[in-house]
């Protein structure tokens, strides 16, 4: 057997980042997201196609909550190949009805984009809506992100930046994020099927993995999978958590017994579910 990654070969390693495998429907758990966010889109006021760069996908809805609210900016997941903003929306109601905003971003896929294109891209609609904050009522200094999967990745990204340096904006622009069934080292990722679309090199999958930089000071972070995900999927969770606790980061972990790798974000659109709780009692913790 040649080893590929930690004990693994590559049939094994393959498997254990092959998500879709994990459940028997894939078709039915993607059709819940769009018809959770086809509802959210017909019963909640929002603002649709905001572009916060020149590119086709480079837009954002915003679902706004009333004035000086926080926003919670959500990243689609699909191994940064798949979804987009109308599968994307399934949280607006219980969050709008919270108190909290709701901004939906798009991003340009893999293969059409690179890894490195699309965390700027993520980068760039942040400070979009940071600098729009007033334009929708929301607290600019009330922004949280989350994401699951490849979007729990660009969420922690996007918590890694610099944005002193590269927007001229406040260092602790982001005040937390919620990341759920993450990948947050993408070693195994680049020597495994994803990277037939990602294209990573040696270099690429370090520049673009969030173990690798260190988050901006004071980010509290929430991170969550589903019982039934493979092992790789609930260890990157697990590393990235004691890593971040290792740097003074506040860190709280929650696997969701009943839940499977796609399934467990829609939880953000069930006020009596752990993850909802969870993430707005993140939000609601951090004072302006």
């Amino acid at each position: 057997m040649h080893i590929v990654y930690r004990t693994m070969d590559q049939a094994e390693l393959d498997r254990q980042y092959n998500a879709r495998a994990t459940v028997t429907d894939f078709d039915a758990e993607m059709a819940r997201y769009r018809n959770l966010s086809d509802r959210a889109y017909a019963d909640c006021d929002v603002q649709r196609d905001l572009a916060y760069g020149p590119h086709p996908q480079e837009q954002v809805d915003i679902f706004p909550a009333g004035v000086d609210t926080p926003v919670f900016i959500f990243l689609h997941g699909g191994y940064w190949r798949f979804l987009g903003r109308p599968d994307s929306a399934f949280m607006a109601q219980s969050f709008v009805e919270k108190g909290v905003a709701v901004a939906v971003v798009e991003y340009t896929l893999a293969p059409l984009a690179t890894l490195d294109q699309i965390v700027d891209q993520i980068r760039r609609a942040i400070a979009f809506i940071w600098h729009e904050a007033e334009r929708f009522g929301i607290n600019r200094n009330r922004l949280f992100v989350g994401g699951s999967s490849a979007g729990a990745h660009l969420a922690a990204m996007a918590a890694t930046t610099d944005w002193p340096g590269q927007f001229s904006m406040p260092e602790k622009t982001i005040k937390g994020a919620l990341l759920a069934s993450g990948l947050f080292d993408l070693e195994p990722v680049r020597l495994s099927a994803p990277n037939a679309w990602l294209k990573l090199d040696k270099a690429a999958a370090r520049r673009n993995s969030p173990v690798h930089h260190p988050a901006q000071p004071d980010v509290r972070f929430h991170l969550a999978w589903g019982g039934s995900e493979t092992d790789e999927f609930k260890r990157q969770s697990i590393d990235y958590a004691n890593h971040l606790s290792n740097r003074g980061h506040p860190v709280s972990c929650a696997e969701a017994q009943d839940r499977n790798h796609f399934d467990i974000i829609t939880d953000l659109a069930d006020p009596r579910r752990d993850l909802f709780r969870d993430t707005m009692g993140m939000i609601t913790s951090q004072i302006a």
